[in-house]
């Protein structure tokens, strides 16, 4: 705010502004009035110079004209002629040789005062000339013998327009004929304008009771009309506003007469034209003047904002305090304290709880899909989501407790001074929890959008007899989200000693992994498909563990934990690089060269952009005939990207290598999707198998599953055959291939090659 010294100097300031500003405001616009009367006496001027010298250079070409009428008597020596004694040919070539030599004439004559023509220069129509009606007359009987000039002629549509200059001549009886000139009015255009190049120029050769005799530019309408307001004697070489004379713009216009009938030369120049350049200048002068107000504005704004700086370095230094502690324990999204904070207060509230005996709990909470939500809505709906949350957990919770973002998606919940007995304690963090997750669940709306989302809250107690740090109290809890998330997000789980020990097993157990890879401690178990015959046709390799400590463990024990890391893939390499160097030996050998082998892949291992090339090179370092290798793809990684699967299939395929989708009927498959996917054969799921004869409906799922591969052309096997009566089910039914206890368990591959040696094999 501005007070005291600082509002007086403001206005100081501001009151001088104003000034230059009005002084340079006045002194732009009285620059420009100033330039705008040049601009329109410089107008004037030049249209009175160009008036004087179009009436001098017309008067120079009249009186040649003038001159050379005259001579026509002293050449022919009319004024001793009788009127029947004019030898017209001797005159007509006369003429013409003067109209040759002069390129301004088009045609002289000689004319009696009945308009008939006595000699002519013209050879195609020597007696043939248009005059107006009362030309003749009016040239024979002038008062004074002079040139008489009359109004533009067209001897016929379309001719070029002509004036016509006549003179009188006396003849030896008294009698008077004329002297007659017919000149282009283009020609008298070309006199008039001189070349001048004058923006918005008009020039007419007018009588002076307004009648037009020419203009430039050219307008036929107004040809040998009267225009109004006549000049009669001109205006004096003066520049007067008026009308111009073609346009009828408001212009300067000079008219002055010529020697000759009352003719006037007059030039129009619109007030428009004159102040073009002026307009130019106009805008230059308030660019200008407008850069010298900025100026002015800006000095004086540079000079209020030094003086208000001063005036406000305290309360700047002040807020500037503020600021860094808002940057370094505030969340920038949500406003709510941040890890460095949450730690600070965590570990006070740790030693306080110490000290009083009062039980705290610390809540770690992660948002159940926050991830999906903002890759789909987008990440300002993602951030608005994080607010909400943000105001929905601070209402959940007392005033004295602490809401903090961890990071991401993440929450922190510290709650203090609950209850001496750890019990209760517990009671209430519970209510708090389920507090939140009441309120977490309901509906979030953006931009009229409406969505929900949920939490899995992890939960620790502290203080008492607890004695941890806050890092392990945080670990405590993360654990117990992390159990929360396993149990079906959106619970509350509270910390147990037990998820640690589960959780150390696992790391353990992913360690393990590594080892075994490193030293060779996998094995393949295989178990046999069959045919309906009961010959072996092959079988599907399955991974077991050879543990040292542990003993042989089976996949489901280890395999989900590989799949959260890339163990999966190193694993899945294993396994089919085995499984073709097995197959490759067994193709050696007449006896088993038709058997193949299954080998199922994993989503995280088939969506590796370079799969096609890891199984064509398995096959290329084996030398297997690709032919019995056969992928086993379940329905869910199928249908996760269905052009990126059948991409890959096909690629695959072009190897040589056969598809089979297992556990079939399981997932949400579609006959649009089963026609696009390049199979070989489906694999009845054997949940399906084990219910036949117990439950109607699978038996039917059973049939059904089989007459749609039938319809696809695609073999069928039935996984999980345990009891003969399946069996029965299923060949009565078109199914004739089958895998399952029934038939033989997984085993090692020295016990599956013995099964081979006693019993028959498929070719």
């Amino acid at each position: 705010m501005i007070h005291g010294a600082s509002q007086r100097i403001y206005g100081i300031v501001a009151s001088i502004v104003l000034v230059f500003l009005l002084a340079i405001a006045a002194a732009a616009a009285s620059l420009i009035w100033q330039q705008r009367d040049s601009a329109i006496d410089d107008g004037a001027l030049q249209a009175s110079r160009f008036v004087t010298g179009a009436v001098a250079t017309l008067n120079r070409s009249l009186v040649n004209i003038d001159v050379l009428l005259s001579s026509l008597d002293e050449t022919q020596s009319l004024h001793m002629l009788q009127p029947d004694a004019i030898d017209g040919a001797a005159a007509s070539q006369v003429m013409r040789t003067i109209v040759q030599r002069n390129l301004m004439l088009r045609r002289l004559a000689l004319v009696d005062a009945q308009s008939r023509v006595l000699a002519s220069s013209d050879k195609l129509a020597p007696e043939q000339i248009n005059l107006p009606a009362d030309f003749t007359a009016r040239a024979l009987h002038a008062n004074v013998a002079a040139l008489t000039i009359s109004p533009p002629q067209q001897e016929t549509p379309g001719a070029e327009r002509v004036i016509l200059l006549a003179r009188p001549i006396k003849l030896g009886d008294g009698s008077r004929i004329l002297a007659l000139a017919e000149v282009l009015m283009i020609h008298f255009n070309t006199i008039l304008v001189q070349g001048a190049d004058i923006e918005g120029l008009e020039v007419t050769l007018e009588r002076d009771d307004g009648t037009v005799l020419s203009s430039d530019p050219v307008q036929d309408r107004v040809l040998g009309q009267v225009l109004p307001q006549a000049l009669h004697k001109g205006t004096g070489g003066i520049a007067q506003r008026l009308p111009a004379r073609l346009s009828q713009q408001t212009a300067l216009v000079v008219a002055q007469p010529i020697l000759y009938d009352d003719v006037l030369v007059v030039a129009s120049i619109p007030i428009a034209a004159t102040l073009t350049k002026w307009q130019r200048e106009r805008t230059f002068i308030v660019i200008v003047a407008a850069l010298f107000a900025l100026m002015v504005v800006a000095a004086g704004a540079l000079a209020n904002w030094y003086w208000m700086r001063l005036a406000q370095a305290r309360q700047d230094i002040k807020k500037s305090k503020a600021d860094i502690e808002q940057l370094a324990f505030f969340d920038y999204l949500t406003n709510l304290p941040n890890r460095l904070l949450l730690m600070n207060r965590l570990e006070h509230a740790v030693v306080s709880s110490g000290r009083s005996k009062q039980h705290g709990a610390l809540f770690f909470m992660d948002l159940d899909n926050f991830k999906t939500i903002n890759d789909t809505l987008g990440h300002d709906v993602g951030d608005m989501l994080l607010k909400q949350v943000s105001t929905r957990l601070q209402q959940s919770v007392r005033q004295a407790d602490t809401v903090a973002r961890f990071g991401g998606d993440e929450f922190i919940v510290l709650l203090e001074n609950l209850a001496a007995n750890e019990t209760e304690a517990a009671e209430l963090a519970r209510r708090v929890g389920e507090k939140i997750l009441a309120g977490l669940s309901l509906p979030f709306e953006s931009g009229g959008q409406k969505f929900k989302t949920s939490a899995s809250i992890g939960a620790t107690l502290f203080g008492g007899n607890i004695t941890l740090d806050s890092a392990e109290l945080l670990k405590q809890a993360d654990i117990a989200m992390y159990q929360s998330k396993a149990l079906g997000r959106n619970k509350l789980c509270f910390f147990d000693p037990q998820m640690q020990a589960t959780i150390t097993a696992h790391s353990q157990l992913e360690a393990d992994l590594q080892i075994a890879l490193d030293r060779q401690q996998f094995v393949l178990y295989f178990q046999p498909q069959v045919n309906s015959a009961g010959n072996v046709l092959g079988a599907e390799v399955l991974i077991r563990w050879n543990h040292p400590q542990r003993g042989m463990v089976p996949p489901f024990e280890f395999i989900p934990i590989a799949e959260e890391s890339d163990l999966i893939n190193q694993i899945g390499l294993w396994v089919l690089r085995t499984a073709c160097a097995q197959l490759k030996q067994w193709q050696q050998s007449p006896r088993t060269a038709h058997l193949q082998l299954a080998v199922n892949v994993s989503a995280r291992q088939f969506r590796q952009e370079d799969f096609v090339d890891i199984v064509r090179s398995a096959i290329t370092e084996s030398g297997v005939a690709p032919a019995g290798l056969k992928l086993e793809l379940t329905e869910s990684l199928v249908l996760e990207d269905v052009r990126d699967t059948v991409a890959k299939m096909n690629a695959a395929r072009q190897l040589g290598v056969r598809f089979s989708m297992d556990d079939f009927g399981t997932g949400q498959s579609s006959l649009s999707y089963l026609t696009q996917l390049p199979l070989d054969q489906l694999k009845i799921d054997q949940s399906f198998v084990r219910n036949i004869g117990i439950t109607p409906s699978d038996g039917m799922i059973v049939q059904t599953i089989i007459g749609m591969a039938r319809n696809l052309s695609l073999e069928v096997i039935a996984e999980g055959v345990e009891t003969r009566a399946q069996e029965v089910f299923l060949a009565r039914n078109g199914c004739t291939l089958y895998q399952g206890y029934l038939f033989g368990k997984p085993c090692p591959i020295i016990e599956f090659e013995q099964l081979l040696r006693n019993t028959g094999i498929a070719h």
